[in-house]
């Protein structure tokens, strides 16, 4: 027995197949699924405390678990709450969604939002060393930092609402085939914007 009269097999049975269902959809960065299946076993265990009996074992440790892996992926890899949404001067169906700037990069609380964010997903997806040393083999650091200079160009530029899926593009992570044309438009328009770069 467990934790407020929890018998191991049930509880065992049921993180099974809780972490079945939430595993791959809560990995991130270097976190594999099967990182995020331990880490919900340790909050499975960690929510037993609070368990009353008075509910189904399944539905408590799904929604304590599923909460605890949301905070997790939040506080490690990338906060969503974007200060734009609650700022008055947010216009989400325009084109260029600030009425107060051109660029999202000149509003302080969305700088200090995605500084905070690009370090914690580049502490997550860490660069590769080999990759690093071809770069310096090929002398090719010339091309990098120009390559550094359109990324900055491009995060500067894109608006909001074409960001996350950018970000997801940049990362590897999936993006339906739809959306990532709409963001390829919104690059393409901004590179022939600044075609000196």
């Amino acid at each position: 027995m467990l934790k407020n009269g929890v018998p191991e097999a049930e509880f065992l049975r049921i993180l099974d197949k809780i972490t079945k269902k939430l595993s791959y959809t809560f990995r991130f960065g270097y976190h594999s699924a099967e990182d995020i299946k331990q880490q919900a076993a340790i909050f499975a265990l960690e929510g037993l405390d609070k368990y009353d009996n008075k509910r189904p074992l399944e539905n408590f440790l799904w929604t304590h678990i599923r909460n605890r892996l949301f905070n997790f992926k939040r506080d490690k890899y990338q906060r969503p709450d974007k200060p734009c949404i609650t700022c008055p001067f947010y216009r989400p169906n325009e084109q260029s969604p600030c009425a107060k700037y051109f660029h999202q990069s000149e509003c302080k609380e969305y700088s200090n939002w995605y500084k905070r964010n690009d370090s914690k997903k580049n502490i997550m997806k860490p660069i590769i060393v080999d990759n690093l040393n071809e770069l310096f083999k090929t002398g090719s650091v010339t091309e990098e930092l120009q390559h550094n200079e359109v990324f900055k160009l491009i995060d500067d530029s894109l608006p909001v609402q074409y960001r996350e899926n950018y970000l997801k593009m940049l990362h590897g992570d999936k993006v339906p085939k739809a959306e990532q044309r709409v963001v390829i438009e919104q690059i393409t328009y901004i590179l022939k914007d600044h075609h000196d770069i």
